[in-house]
């Protein structure tokens, strides 16, 4: 629990600290800031299936100064690996979820850590919702895991965030059915991968 809250500690403080403006976020979503050889994802969930994107960077809702993404989807909807790496951490143990700060520590997640540094987390999966474990390496596509509704959460969804090797926080181009993008929220997307 105290490692938990230690870790939250420090992405906090990285959150607060390496953001984009808005200006760049939409001039990413553009397509107006190239060359862009920043890593390729593919959608967190399982090939075939389509999510609602309700939440991108920058959004503001939850997500003010904050680059990460929000994916509604239904509790227990499979979710894959985005990019291969070797799982760093996990927590699976938690059941309880809601829009208190108390329940800030209790998100059941996955951190995955890539081969160039960065980590890719997927936040508020379900209780015993975790197929992997700590030092498991991953490939890009693999099943890791089920959604839920665990830690700061107002209903069953999926979060997912992206750091860099420096720490920085960075806003992620995913492989769709339209090419590489980045996603814009209010959309739904389809796994091709």
């Amino acid at each position: 629990m105290r490692l938990v809250f230690i870790f939250l500690l420090i992405a906090f403080s990285f959150i607060a600290s390496a953001q984009l403006t808005d200006k760049e976020i939409y001039d990413l979503k553009g397509g107006r800031i190239k060359p862009d050889n920043s890593p390729v994802y593919v959608l967190p969930f399982s090939k075939g299936t389509k999510f609602l994107l309700i939440q991108a960077y920058n959004s503001k809702m939850s997500h003010k100064n904050e680059i990460s993404l929000d994916f509604k989807m239904k509790k227990g909807s499979k979710i894959c690996a985005a990019r291969a790496g070797v799982v760093t951490a996990v927590k699976e143990d938690s059941d309880a979820g809601g829009l208190k700060d108390e329940y800030l520590s209790q998100g059941n997640h996955i951190i995955i850590k890539h081969d160039d540094g960065g980590e890719a987390m997927y936040w508020h999966l379900k209780k015993d919702g975790v197929l992997v474990n700590i030092g498991d390496t991953v490939k890009q596509g693999q099943h890791i895991g089920y959604s839920g509704n665990t830690g700061y959460s107002a209903f069953p969804h999926l979060h997912f965030q992206v750091y860099d090797a420096t720490g920085k926080n960075i806003a992620t181009r995913f492989q769709t059915k339209k090419g590489i993008i980045y996603l814009r929220p209010g959309k739904y997307y389809k796994a091709v991968n």
